[in-house]
Order: structure tokens, then sequence, then C-alpha cells
């Protein structure tokens, strides 16, 4: 397995606990920030354990993601324990979202779910999902263009259509349907508006470079 975090302290703690107590896990990359990681996703282990704050801009559900595609298992283990964070991380495929507080065996646990492609829900977790199932559901696009054109990724109609490859007409499209799924008044909604009940609900972070 492998492990991406910034704090030299906390990603050589982890490791040395695990190789010490953990019998048959073995840490085979020990990356100090997500550049370190993209430049190796080919090379991962079949589980990695992802800090969500990593001094970067690149959003943490495009982190996970890419490393889900590349074929490892994400474990994310985080001092950032806000229910929103961990619907976006498990939505985009971690398969546990761990806080830094939690003790090592807990980490533990989760990584051997996960090398067998399994969940490792903790309460909290469960908690977060259960939360965002019971308000408005996103289509995958709309999911795409909300987080392009409300998530910091571009700020412009055009812009985002052009980073999706879709027409203008097509973000006007999926953000008025977004629009109409939230809606809870007469009043159209503004974009910050938007932009607030996304977040509020788990499908944007409060910060986009998250």
């Amino acid at each position: 397995m492998d492990i991406v975090e910034d704090h030299a302290v906390l990603r050589e703690g982890l490791a040395q606990w695990l190789e010490a107590n953990a019998t048959g896990i073995r840490v085979v990359g020990r990356f100090g920030s997500w550049a370190e990681a993209a430049a190796n996703l080919r090379a991962l282990s079949d589980v990695v354990v992802l800090d969500v704050l990593l001094g970067d801009q690149v959003p943490l559900r495009a982190k996970i993601q890419a490393i889900v595609s590349a074929g490892p298992h994400v474990v994310v283990c985080s001092s950032v324990v806000d229910p929103a964070v961990m619907r976006q991380a498990m939505g985009a495929g971690a398969l546990a979202y761990i806080p830094k507080t939690a003790p090592a065996g807990v980490v533990e646990t989760a990584i051997r779910h996960a090398a067998q492609g399994l969940s490792y829900i903790t309460d909290e977790v469960d908690a977060a999902l259960e939360d965002q199932q019971s308000g408005p559901q996103l289509s995958a696009r709309e999911h795409q263009v909300v987080s392009v054109y409300l998530g910091g990724g571009a700020g412009t109609l055009a812009e985002t259509a052009h980073i999706l490859g879709i027409s203008v007409d097509g973000v006007k499209k999926h953000l008025a349907s977004v629009r109409r799924k939230f809606q809870d008044g007469q009043e159209p909604l503004t974009r910050l508006a938007l932009r607030d009940r996304l977040v509020t609900r788990g499908w944007l972070l409060e910060d986009p470079g998250q």
C-alpha cells in the first residue's frame, strides 16, 4: 500500500506502525505531495491512504478519481471531519474515510477492507451519506457541470462547455435542471445561492481546492 501525506511525521509514523503491527501489510510508496503521487499513478500499490489537505489546488474528487481510474483502492485519512467532505470522498470512489484522531488499528482495518475491494463505513460517514441520499440527486453529467462551473474550475458558461467538451446550451440545460432540483420557492436561485445549497448537501466542497 501507499501513503500520500504532506506531514512527514504523520506519514512516517503511520508507515512504521503498520510495518510493525499490521501483519501482511507492506508500505511501498510514501509520497509527500499530490504531485509526487500523480507522477506515479501507474506504479501505485493496491491501496492508497490519501490525506485531504495536501497544500495544492487539485480538488479532492479529482485526486480520488485519478487513483481509482489507475486501479488502486482509496482510503481517505484526514483531520477534516466535515460531513460534506466525507460525502465528496465516498462519492468519488473512496472505500473509507477515517479521521486522523482514530486509532491506527482503525486505519489498518480500513486498509484490509479496501484491499478486498470492500467499503469500511464508520458511524460518522454513514450519517453523512444518509443525509445526502435524503436530498436531491444529480446525474453524473449534472455533477460534472456544477463542479466545473461552481467549483472553481472555470467561471463562465463558455469555459465550462470547453472543459467538458459540450455546448454552451448543454451547460445551460444541465444547470437549469440542477436549479429545479434545489429550488424551494418562486425566486430563482442565484449562482451563489445554488452553490451554497450544493455545498450544504455535499455535492461541492466549501473550498474548491480541497
